[in-house]
């Protein structure tokens, strides 16, 4: 069996649906629910044989493949990856960094570095440090938590939003990565089925909407995450790569 390690929020959706009702997928792989950074530590590990990974955790890894046309990215506002403060980024002093995602603390450090010219102080965050953002503190808060809460803030900084103001690139937070070597009939059923949930995404959505009251999944899913890993994105994450390797 081939062990499959997924981000467990809504953004993977499409995914996670339909992989877990494909009939190939469940005789012949098990599928893992993990936060971001957990999916990059099992494939580190070798408790994963595929990961959705995030690009962040990429330079961890001394060899691996990259082995789906699918993603998760964004163009422009993604409303899951956000800086959210009481106060402008300009009178931020300090930014807690979110523990589950590698790919927004980086990529938080690159647009203050080459976009914003901003210097802050950055601390690790623990469960609950949501509840610490206030007057100059701020934090990286991704995933369910950060659409459930945004609306709660001043200030709302979509890092997507903001690397497509600093680039004119979409954002890539995670692809699909191995680093052994899977057979060619389980990738192309894999890709198949991933194909499948990202081209009836809405129909799931609408399926799954009543799991996330607290904002709106179709637009979300729909509108917001960009599925497809085409040459753009390719170009976009080595950007990324370029500018974190000089911070």
């Amino acid at each position: 069996m081939t062990n499959i390690s997924l981000v467990s929020y809504s953004n993977t959706l499409p995914f996670k649906y339909a992989l877990a009702n494909s009939d190939y997928i469940s005789g012949n792989a098990v599928l893992n629910e993990r936060n971001p950074a957990d999916c990059a530590a099992d494939l580190i590990s070798g408790e994963a044989d595929i990961a959705l990974l995030p690009v962040g955790a990429l330079s961890l890894l001394t060899n691996y493949r990259i082995i789906s046309d699918f993603c998760l990215s964004a163009y422009k506002k993604v409303e899951s990856v956000l800086l959210l403060s009481e106060r402008p980024k300009e009178e931020i002093t300090e930014i807690i960094l979110d523990y589950q995602s590698r790919t927004s603390v980086k990529l938080i450090k690159v647009l203050a570095e080459n976009y914003w010219k901003e210097k802050f102080l950055y601390s690790d965050a623990k469960p609950g440090f949501e509840n610490h953002i206030s007057g100059t503190k701020a934090a990286v808060v991704i995933g369910d938590r950060a659409l459930n809460i945004r609306n709660s803030y001043r200030y709302v900084y979509d890092l997507a939003e903001e690397w497509y103001n600093f680039t004119g690139m979409p954002a890539v937070f995670a692809v699909w990565v191995t680093r052994k070597d899977i057979s060619p009939d389980f990738l192309y059923n894999f890709n198949n089925v991933l194909r499948s949930g990202v081209e009836n995404r809405l129909e799931i959505a609408k399926k799954m909407s009543a799991n996330y009251p607290g904002f709106d999944l179709e637009n979300y899913l729909g509108t917001c995450i960009d599925y497809r890993f085409d040459e753009k994105k390719k170009e976009s994450m080595n950007m990324f790569f370029d500018m974190e390797r000089r911070l």
